[in-house]
């Protein structure tokens, strides 16, 4: 069950942007269908979380769960977003002191997988069932970022020292969720030995023609260093001819001498468009989860911090540097 976020469109300063909007789908279609040409106006909800110099709480670390919204919350004067947890995965957690403070999540090495069994063919671990275990510690959105129309989120991230290599799959630190399947968009820390202060920039969808499995690009963030990321994602799934989403990266080490690169822009189909790809409820739309989300590794440390998170329609909006 999903858990309403208290007074969120009531508080909500909604910036408008003018996108093309999906055509509903039939209740009982496998796909949905392409969008229309008619023009009509969304809106991109706006967020500010973790801002430095501002005050926050996380509410009811203990109760963090795998039911998302049960504890772990993140509420400051303006947002509200919900915590969720599983396996190694411990509560959000505020860190540092006031001047510098962050948001911070971590596993617990310690942590076991009751029958957990290693797959040397996936490299991962599996439960009874043969299901690859997980770990997260994760603040969401609500389930209201638009498709089709560019949704900028901007950051600071630090992968502190001390965390151990990834294996499997890779670690998201930021993920673009559609609906229970793979993310459709996001960042992960890049697996294999010695990457483990490494990001990638990766999405997810149905065109046959794109190989999902590679990334975009592939960024160093240092060892205990803040690092600004900006992202514009423009959502389309894939319909054969229809004009593709795109994706934008920019970077820029925190730093008084250092400037902003741009990483990378790019069209690309991703999100899903085919209703079987889920698991449950199916939207057009999609929410933004932060913070850490692996495979399984028993005894092992990892962390991510993260500082200074929007989300809006605009690049000058949701950057984390040259402000005002």
């Amino acid at each position: 069950m999903q858990i309403t976020a208290p007074g969120r469109l009531a508080r909500r300063t909604m910036a408008l942007t003018v996108a093309l909007t999906l055509s509903a789908s039939v209740g009982f279609a496998a796909v949905t269908k392409a969008r229309p040409a008619s023009a009509a106006t969304t809106a991109v909800p706006s967020y500010s979380v973790g801002i430095a110099g501002q005050s926050w709480a996380i509410e009811n670390p203990e109760a963090c769960q795998a039911r998302i919204g049960a504890g772990g919350n993140f509420r400051d004067s303006d947002d509200f977003l919900q915590g969720k947890c599983q396996g190694a995965g411990l509560s959000p957690q505020t860190t540092g002191t006031s001047g510098a403070r962050a948001l911070t999540f971590r596993t617990n090495k310690d942590f076991r997988y009751p029958g957990a069994t290693f797959d040397p063919v996936t490299d991962n671990w599996k439960d009874s069932a043969g299901d690859t275990l997980r770990d997260r510690s994760e603040l969401a959105t609500g389930w209201d970022l638009p498709f089709h129309t560019d949704v900028w989120v901007g950051f600071d991230v630090r992968i502190p020292a001390g965390v151990d290599d990834v294996r499997g799959s890779g670690a998201y630190v930021l993920q673009l969720w559609q609906c229970t399947a793979n993310p459709i968009g996001g960042v992960r820390i890049q697996s294999g030995a010695g990457n483990g202060h490494n990001v990638q920039f990766v999405r997810r969808g149905e065109d046959p023609n794109t190989n999902y499995d590679i990334s975009m690009a592939t960024r160093s963030v240092g060892v205990d260093e803040w690092h600004s990321f900006v992202i514009k994602y423009h959502v389309k799934p894939y319909h054969d001819g229809a004009a593709k989403g795109s994706i934008a990266v920019y970077h820029k080490r925190v730093g008084a001498t250092t400037v902003e690169e741009k990483v990378f822009e790019q069209d690309e189909y991703f999100g899903y468009a085919t209703r079987s790809k889920c698991t449950g409820e199916f939207r057009n739309e999609f929410k933004v989860k932060f913070g850490m989300y692996k495979d399984y590794q028993p005894g092992a440390t990892f962390r991510s911090d993260f500082r200074n998170l929007r989300i809006g329609a605009s690049k000058l909006a949701v950057q984390p540097y040259n402000r005002g």
